[in-house]
């Protein structure tokens, strides 16, 4: 009986044993980045904004530059066009972006101009060699943009249409643009944040428990809206 229970328990800890996952690579990035695409998908399918976990191989992820600078009473979003890595990963790698410190509002125009980081492999501390596009500017509103299908035409050199000049700006008024920020990054939020950010707007003493960039935004945009568009965001809420 014993026997048979030993042979049992071992053929459960084999079953175990070969549907374990393959070791992961992962790609990290400062607070003052985020990580938006791997290979066309969001971030959030392969961990957050800021680390992901994916399989040795081929890669094409996507960053950008994403930072809140404040400056006496005032803070400003400031984010970089979409850069996209073509990077190769071996088992158990660890790659971190590595940027300079942005502090000042100067900085952050300036870096934006040109934003340049250095790719580092974590168990060598070497620098990692990678190959890198970065989409075209384009006026208006940033975040209504079909980044996938920029990327997809960037990345198969097919970009006629994108080099023709920046599409003509769309007619949004200030108060749109914060409701539609303020949608977008609570859409890109996981549940606790959202369920801190609804608290905060009830509340305004209220203290967040979470900290992270999504958060960060959706305070930012909220105090930017005026009222109509603070009023159409609560409603959007409940909806």
């Amino acid at each position: 009986m014993k026997l048979k229970n030993r042979i049992i328990a071992c053929g459960v800890f084999s079953s175990c044993v070969l549907t374990l996952p393959v070791q992961a690579a992962t790609f990290e990035v400062p607070r003052s980045f985020e990580i938006m695409y791997v290979d066309l998908e969001g971030a959030r399918e392969f961990g957050n904004d800021f680390k992901v976990n994916i399989d040795e191989g081929q890669h094409q992820i996507v960053v950008r530059f994403n930072k809140l600078v404040r400056s006496g009473g005032d803070t400003q979003a400031y984010q970089s066009q979409p850069i996209v890595l073509d990077l190769q990963f071996e088992k158990n790698d660890y790659f971190t972006v590595k940027a300079p410190y942005i502090s000042t509002q100067k900085q952050a125009e300036s870096y934006l101009k040109n934003p340049t980081f250095t790719l580092v492999d974590d168990r060598s501390g070497k620098a990692v060699d990678y190959q890198h596009q970065i989409l075209p500017v384009k006026s208006g509103f940033q975040n209504t943009r079909d980044y996938i299908t920029e990327i997809e035409r960037l990345t198969a050199k097919s970009t006629p249409t994108l080099n023709d000049g920046p599409a003509a700006a769309p007619v949004i008024s200030t108060s749109n643009v914060a409701l539609e920020m303020m949608q977008f990054w609570y859409n890109r939020s996981d549940e606790a944040t959202r369920k801190d950010m609804r608290i905060w707007i009830a509340d305004d003493l209220y203290k967040p428990t979470v900290s992270n960039i999504q958060l960060e935004m959706l305070q930012f945009w909220f105090n930017k809206a005026d009222r109509e568009a603070k009023k159409a965001f609560q409603a959007w809420l409940v909806e």
